[in-house]
């Protein structure tokens, strides 16, 4: 089906602004209460925006109005009182709901419920962070509640169709999966897992197959340039995941599911802890024989992703916690190789190649609160670590083809925050952060001669924030960084939020830059037909949005509608003129994206919400032609119900992609050493509509079934040209848990 840009516009808007489109009509459902008090959309606490992180801790209240937690988009809070009161913790999937109620002296408190129907179990998803409503970046989250209530089990169906986020997967389930955010490259997007960095040194990019939801929180999406913040890698935005902490009561948890393609999945965890300690341990296995990702021919290409985490720490002083995490994966996929040998297009074949990738990534920091949490200072170590492990049999060659690589980022940091103003409430506050940081950075190609190059940088990074009378919140970054191969180069970024008085409006705006330095295999890296180019230039870019959110319906619905433009300067790109060898470049010229992101929740009633987002973009590169795998047009739509008593939930998503152009490669001629001649053309990818509908129902407390259709019109679609994906499918499974009764 094919949609102009104004009907999916009206259509799009029509859902996220639902409180517009019912009109007078849903007047009765306006003043519709759960025990006694207002319904209302949660309050959202954003961990990866700033530097500065202060203290949030959820207070406990037994009279709550719990409300389901939205999907893909932020939604209104009024101003958040922080308190000391411990924070109990849920892992069934990390935040189920979040709740709001007025406190006696009036201030506005929350919980973060483990189940979304028992408000004596709260949860600290984020421990340290700052409102949505306090920053000027445009930002989308995405509770585990949500991810819960879908069913999603890799991050790729999450993050699919987000405001600005496009996802491309080069087949069927355990393929390559990468994200674009506002038009940048797939390495543009930096990706952090409880604050260590993960992304590929060889490539720059993240494989999103490779990040299983079972553990995980809440996913945070930073949109533009975020180099001020975070330095190289983030200049399309930053993915900030958190996974559960394990707070709260001792939990054991257990869960099994198969289906379609000979599906079968497991998890089993065990959590619990106090604010003295607490710790969670997950671990995760999800195998499919999978579906014949080759337009030509009928082998199943399977793969199966096992995950082990560990998350806790201690707090042996009042004003002394120690961190630590830990995280491993491993991910076995079989995928197929391209027609070498065929005339036309090239496209994807059965082949017996196989890519086994084992990465693990951990954290340890120490935190000291001195002079009642006004100076906070911080000391940590990261380490990511990645082998690769590639088995091929190119057609024109007498033999498999291995490729080996490992890739490895170490940091050290030590932040220091000072907060100049009242603990809470006040009209005036400031916090001035500073930041000094030291990253190691190496790459090994085992069968390439044993090739090995390392690099490194120190980073010197200062942060301040205001918070004006209730109304005005304004921040500033600024990063140097130092780095051994490269000039060096410095990055800042400005944002502010301000609340108009008696108006249900917020505005939002946001300006920055952003660098991204050359990865190991651009520089290096030694492939079929590749030939690295060690004089490339990191690439640069500028870029800022403006945004209006509108509260309505006294905080039960909110639409935000944000403008954005990016300019990209020394664009890395693959240069074919030698083909059949082929190597990187940087472009001339200037690259150029714009677009518009619509994103909004209504929330009908306590188990009932509705949400949507569309985005417009235009992305094109120094010749003025669209950029390959943007669509113009992309939408989402999303219904959550849980019923009363909260042992059936419901939960409906439709996303919209629409055309866009990618390159094939046409075979013109055949050469018994370098294979296929052919020549890069573009074509265009169909539009199409993805419907999973999820539901589960507890039978009897800590017995619960759960069932997922996914592709429900059973769409043909690619999201990579030459690689087909996967039709209807269905699955189904049980979760056991046992769980220490919380004391009064």
């Amino acid at each position: 089906m094919n949609f102009g840009y104004w009907r999916i516009a009206i259509w799009t808007v029509c859902g996220a602004g639902t409180a517009f489109c019912l009109g007078a009509s849903a007047s009765p459902l306006l003043a519709q209460t759960v025990a006694g008090e207002a319904v209302t959309l949660p309050p959202v606490i954003v961990e990866g925006a700033t530097l500065a992180k202060p203290k949030v801790a959820p207070k406990k209240n037994k009279h709550v109005t719990t409300v389901n937690a939205p999907a893909a988009v932020v939604m209104p809070a009024k101003k958040l009182k922080k308190t000391s009161a411990s924070s109990t913790g849920s892992d069934d999937g990390g935040v189920a709901s979040n709740s709001i109620s007025s406190s006696s002296d009036g201030e506005i408190s929350y919980d973060i419920d483990g189940e979304g129907a028992d408000a004596n179990q709260s949860y600290d998803a984020v421990e340290g962070g700052i409102s949505a409503l306090q920053i000027g970046t445009a930002v989308s989250v995405v509770t585990g509640d949500s991810i819960k209530a879908s069913q999603a089990r890799t991050a790729v169906d999450v993050l699919r169709s987000m405001p600005g986020v496009s996802v491309n997967q080069q087949g069927g389930t355990g393929s390559v999966a990468v994200v674009r955010m506002r038009g940048a490259e797939s390495n543009h997007t930096l990706v952090l897992i409880d604050g260590v960095e993960v992304n590929s040194t060889v490539s720059g990019l993240y494989d999103f197959s490779t990040l299983a939801t079972d553990d995980i929180a809440q996913i945070e999406v930073l949109r533009g340039p975020q180099s001020g913040l975070y330095g190289s890698g983030a200049l399309g935005g930053v993915i900030n995941i958190i996974t559960n902490s394990g707070k709260g009561p001792a939990r054991v948890s257990v869960e099994g599911e198969a289906g379609s393609f000979n599906s079968r999945g497991g998890r089993a965890s065990v959590s619990g802890g106090t604010d003295t300690a607490w710790g969670s341990f997950m671990v995760s296995s999800r195998q499919t024989d999978g579906t014949d990702i080759s337009p030509i021919g009928h082998e199943r290409d399977g793969s199966s992703l096992k995950t082990l985490s560990f998350k806790g720490g201690v707090r042996p002083f009042e004003n002394l916690t120690l961190r630590g995490s830990f995280r491993a994966n491993q991910l076995y996929s079989e995928y197929d190789d391209f027609s070498y040998s065929l005339p036309g297009y090239q496209m994807a074949v059965d082949a017996p190649n196989v890519t086994d990738t084992e990465s693990w990534s951990g954290r340890l920091e120490g935190e000291l609160s001195l002079f009642d949490q006004a100076w906070v200072q911080t000391v940590y170590a990261t380490r990511a670590n990645r082998d690769l492990d590639d088995v091929s049999f190119p057609s024109w060659l007498n033999g498999p083809s291995q490729s080996r690589l490992n890739d490895q980022a170490t940091t050290y940091g030590y932040k220091s925050t000072v907060r100049i103003g009242p603990k809470s409430g006040g009209p005036v506050r400031h916090f001035v952060t500073g930041l000094i940081e030291h990253r190691e950075e190496t790459f090994d190609q085992p069968t390439a001669a044993n090739f090995h190059a390392a690099r490194d940088r120190m980073s010197y990074v200062g942060e301040v924030r205001g918070e004006y009378f209730g109304l005005l919140d304004l921040g500033a970054t600024i990063r140097r960084d130092d780095n051994e191969t490269f000039d060096d180069t410095t990055d800042w970024r400005v944002d502010g939020s301000l609340k108009l008085p008696a108006t249900p409006f917020r505005l939002h705006a946001s300006y920055g830059t952003g660098t991204k330095l050359p990865s190991f295999a651009e520089l290096y890296g030694t492939f079929s037909r590749y030939t690295p180019n060690p004089d490339l230039k990191p690439e640069r870019s500028k870029g800022w949005d403006v945004g209006v959110e509108t509260t309505l319906l006294k905080g039960r619905a909110v639409v935000d509608v944000t403008y954005f433009k990016t300019s990209l300067t020394d664009e890395i790109t693959e240069d074919y003129s030698g083909f059949p060898l082929i190597t990187s470049v940087n472009m001339d010229g200037k690259s150029r994206r714009q677009g518009v992101e619509v994103a909004g929740r209504f929330q009908v009633s306590g188990g009932l919400s509705v949400g949507a987002a569309y985005t417009w973009l235009d992305a094109r590169d120094d010749q003025d032609e669209r950029e390959m795998r943007r669509p113009e047009h992309q939408a989402r739509f999303d219904v959550d119900w849980k019923s009363l008593d909260g042992r059936a939930r419901l939960n409906l998503s439709a996303i919209y992609n629409g055309e866009m152009p990618d390159a094939g490669f046409f075979v013109y001629a055949f050469d018994p050493v370098w294979g296929p001649l052919s020549r890069q053309e573009t074509v265009t990818l169909d539009d199409y509509w993805l419907v999973r509908i999820a539901g589960s129902y507890e039978l009897k407390p800590g017995l619960e079934l759960f069932g997922r259709v996914e592709n429900l019109l059973d769409q043909n679609y690619q999201e990579v040209f030459g690689y087909d994906t996967a039709g209807v499918a269905a699955y189904a499974g049980v979760r056991l848990k046992l769980e220490q009764p919380m004391l009064p």
